[in-house]
This record gives C-alpha cells, sequence and structure tokens, in this order.
C-alpha cells in the first residue's frame, strides 16, 4: 500500500469518528481521546480532526496491508 493510500484512509477515520461521535456535544473534546483533536474550521464548529487517529490509522493500515502482501 502506497502512503498516500494510507494517509487518505486515516485522514478519513481521523475526521469521521470525532464527527460522528462528538458532534456539537462537545464529549469527545473534554474526554481523553481530546487530546491532539484540532478543529479545521472555525466557521464550522462540529467539524473535528483527531490527528493522533489520524496518523495511527495511516501506519496501521500500511503496516497492515504491507504485511498481508508479502
Amino acid at each position: 500500500m502506497k502512503w498516500i493510500t494510507a494517509l487518505i484512509i486515516g485522514a478519513a477515520l481521523g475526521v469521521v469518528l470525532p464527527t460522528a461521535y462528538d458532534g456539537r456535544t462537545g464529549q469527545w473534546m473534554h474526554s481523553w481521546a481530546g487530546v491532539g483533536t484540532i478543529r479545521p474550521l472555525q466557521s464550522s464548529p462540529g467539524l473535528l480532526l483527531s490527528i493522533p487517529l489520524f496518523l495511527g490509522v495511516a501506519a496501521l493500515t500500511r503496516w497492515f496491508f504491507n504485511w498481508h502482501d508479502s
């Protein structure tokens, strides 16, 4: 798996999971999972991006699919 594909998957999950779980309630941001989470657009308060989740999913998907290919 190429890095760009892994980064796209990581970015998608890094946005979808915190946004779907939290929305506008602030539950994600005020828990331990909120560490490293940013609001990428100030005009959209419900949109969240979890940088640790983004990088972790990208690294794990790349590792898993490279291991699976060999």
